[in-house]
């Protein structure tokens, strides 16, 4: 946090401009009566008193101010472009000239509200970070700022600290505030865990303008008296829900569901229930873990509106139906509410535009709260995603593909993309095992009687490569090794310097009165940013797929580049390990190194599948068994994969030893590891089983065992007699 200064105001300053005029008493009533008037929402009786007040105070500024911040509001802030050129007029007219685009240029406490002003517009433009560099700079005022804009800018701090996913910084704003509202007291301390999740809360904020108070006209008068602080406490009352929803809002994007939890109690017992704080419960408990929960609560609100909201409400309630079916792993249902999402989405934003075309350089004849209401980008991204776990990988890929030319920073966007190209490639590992690949094995006879001839297939490794450069967005493993290179890239480098903040201003010491948060080091838009530990499984996983694509392009060095690169991850779950010394043994036997292939084939090497890392299954273990007598569900993997037990990833392992042996000429100890393999591998047996099995009866002169397999399996192709 800032430390506190003083504003000095320069000695030659009245020197350079002629000073004010003095304020009559009768000036003082008319900026009176135009402050009540503008509080309670009559602009036009607000809008006179300004303009018999701007009669004999013509070269005011904070007069011309106010006059045309109340023509605007009296617009319903449609006059986004008008308002901002008068804007510039006053900042002429100011003591020292300042310029609305240079915040540098702000150096005296008066100019604030104006500087105020244009951060809560460019906020409702959605340019966020141009709002936080004036909202900082303005918060180097607050000490001499008048006390109800200065809790404002600090309100808007917060809000931009969370729209900009800094929510460690959006606490330490929030505490200063609390601090100035309440004392010492008013803050707790609260501790943040680190627990898993990707979403974001699906509340709407709300600020409003800040309008010149009339009396900075005049001297400033002093208060006192015990009533006077008494009202103080009762109004300061007002700002303990809004903080409180902050600060809920800040351990959501902390993953601190135990601090969330605390935090979710004392805002639902501070106020009625609103739409906002029963969204975040609903947020809350799908966190949890706890989807059933959440829908319920969602279900409560279809009838409510939310007053003010920049946002449709239809939009964010399918958008979050599809999440919390997603969550349910009814990925189809939840793809079918995220398309609701998006045509509600779209429905909205031509209710607003009214099918004009919008650009930047027109902000005119539109409301400024409603300019940015369209989620475009984000409900494409979750409609993605839904995609891309119902198997339908291209209609995927156009999603994301569309999303990346917006967000091409994100490296799980990358993934995703890739993601898809590998599942137009190959859907899943038991394609293998389908009658379609079982029945290229044999793909006919030629010849009749004794000359008669079987042919059989190629094997299951049929992929050609592309005749387009892997530059061109398409669905083909050559773009799916661009995406993982533009993943890898985006990451930061895999040392423990990367994951302390680079902020030569941040206080590194672990501060052991404060609840201590892992350092945002990757930034994910749309979504929140990822730290430490997950940018660590996405590394292994964006390291998994690099060496499967490398594998089926044929790069076998990259592949084993990969797969070395993914061993020697130090946070890496079982069944990555486990794909990793598979495909450490291919690109080995691929290089003729199989001896060394034999050894990452070694069952000992695998003793667990499971997708989840040893300390995050058992994080999730305690928590499970906490959570279990409040109706928790556990959570799972979102999408099936192959092999789903250790019996069968051993069975697969055993089946790849055989190919070695094979390799090597070493027959019969590739039989024995066949036989292994076939008696736990389940059935229907993978197409590569019978390839090896029908090659090796065929070279050892088993023609009978190779008959009866034929005759057992491919019957429908070959006739009774072979």
């Amino acid at each position: 946090m800032a430390e506190k200064e003083e504003m000095v105001l320069p000695e030659c300053l009245e020197s350079i401009v002629p000073s004010l005029p003095a304020v009559t008493s009768q000036e003082k009533h008319l900026a009176s009566q135009a402050l009540s008037e503008f509080e309670r929402g009559a602009y036009g009786p607000c809008l006179a008193a300004l303009q018999k007040l701007q009669e004999t105070r013509q070269s005011d500024p904070k007069v011309s101010h106010n006059l045309i911040l109340t023509k605007y509001c009296q617009s319903s802030y449609t006059r986004t472009d008008e308002f901002r050129k008068e804007m510039e007029v006053v900042c002429s007219q100011s003591r020292v000239a300042v310029s609305l685009d240079n915040v540098d240029s702000l150096d005296d406490v008066d100019q604030c509200v104006i500087y105020y002003n244009q951060a809560v517009i460019l906020y409702y433009l959605r340019q966020y970070n141009r709002a936080l560099y004036i909202a900082d700079k303005l918060f180097q005022f607050i000490e001499p700022m008048e006390e109800g804009l200065s809790r404002k800018v600090m309100l808007l701090l917060v809000e931009l600290y969370i729209c900009t996913h800094q929510p460690d910084k959006a606490m330490g704003m929030l505490s200063y505030l609390e601090k100035t509202l309440f004392g010492n007291g008013g803050g707790g301390k609260h501790s943040a865990d680190k627990e898993l999740r990707d979403n974001q809360t699906a509340e709407s904020p709300s600020l409003g303008l800040s309008h010149s108070h009339p009396q900075s006209l005049t001297e400033t008068q002093t208060e006192g008296g015990e009533g006077t602080s008494k009202a103080k406490a009762q109004q300061n009352e007002v700002y303990r829900p809004q903080i409180s929803q902050y600060k809920v809002r800040c351990f959501i994007m902390l993953k601190s569901m135990k601090s969330c939890k605390r935090e979710m109690k004392t805002l639902m017992t501070s106020q009625t229930q609103t739409l906002p704080s029963i969204y975040l419960k609903s947020d809350f408990e799908y966190l949890r873990g706890n989807p059933k929960k959440a829908m319920k609560l969602l279900n409560g609100t279809v009838n409510e509106k939310l007053a003010e909201s920049t946002d449709s409400m239809a939009t964010l309630y399918y958008n979050n139906l599809g999440c919390i079916h997603f969550q349910l792993k009814k990925h189809h249902l939840a793809a079918f509410y995220s398309r609701k999402a998006l045509a509600e989405n779209e429905s909205a934003t031509k209710e607003v535009f009214k099918q004009k075309t919008f650009s930047d350089k027109n902000l005119s004849g539109y409301c400024l709260q409603t300019i940015a209401v369209s989620r475009h980008l984000e409900l494409l991204y979750n409609m993605g995603l839904q995609l891309l776990h119902c198997g339908k990988a291209l209609q995927s890929f156009d999603c994301l593909i569309e999303v990346v030319q917006t967000c091409q920073i994100n490296p799980r966007l990358w993934l995703r993309l890739a993601e898809c190209c590998i599942m137009v490639h190959k859907e899943t590992n038991d394609m293998d095992r389908h009658l379609e690949q079982r029945s290229n094995i044999i793909q006919g006879s030629v010849g009749s009687g004794i000359h008669r001839k079987l042919i059989l297939g190629q094997g299951t490794q049929s992929y050609k490569q592309s005749c387009d450069s892997g530059a061109m967005p398409a669905a083909t493993l050559e773009f799916a090794s661009l995406c993982l290179r533009n993943a890898l890239m985006l990451l930061p480098d895999d040392s423990p310097n990367t994951l302390t903040s680079d902020d030569p201003h941040t206080d590194t010491r672990p501060d052991p009165g404060k609840p201590q948060y892992d350092t945002v080091i990757v930034a994910a838009p749309p979504g929140n940013p990822l730290r430490g530990p997950e940018v660590q499984n996405l590394r292994c996983s964006i390291l998994a797929c690099s060496a499967y694509v490398s594998l089926c392009l044929g790069d076998y060095v990259t592949a084993l580049k990969h797969a070395n690169t993914l061993i020697g991850q130090k946070r890496i779950s079982p069944a990555h390990k486990y794909l990793a010394h598979m495909y450490q043994a291919e690109s080995l036997l691929a290089a003729d190194k199989i001896a060394d292939a034999v050894q990452h084939l070694n069952v000992e090497n695998v003793p667990d599948i499971n997708t989840l890392p040893p300390e995050v299954r058992l994080d999730q273990d305690k928590t499970s068994d906490r959570d279990s007598n409040e109706g928790t569900d556990c959570r799972g993997a979102l999408y099936p994969w192959s092999p789903k037990d250790l019996t069968k990833a051993h069975a697969i392992m055993h089946y790849n030893v055989a190919v070695c042996h094979a390799v090597r000429g070493e027959f019969d100890k590739a039989m024995v590891y066949l036989s292994k393999s076939t008696q736990s591998i389940g059935v229907p047996l993978p197409a590569q089983v019978y390839y090896l099995r029908l090659y090796l009866d065929l070279l050892e002169g088993r023609r009978k065992y190779a008959q009866g397999i034929i005759k057992e399996h491919f019957g429908h192709v070959t006739p009774n007699r072979i």
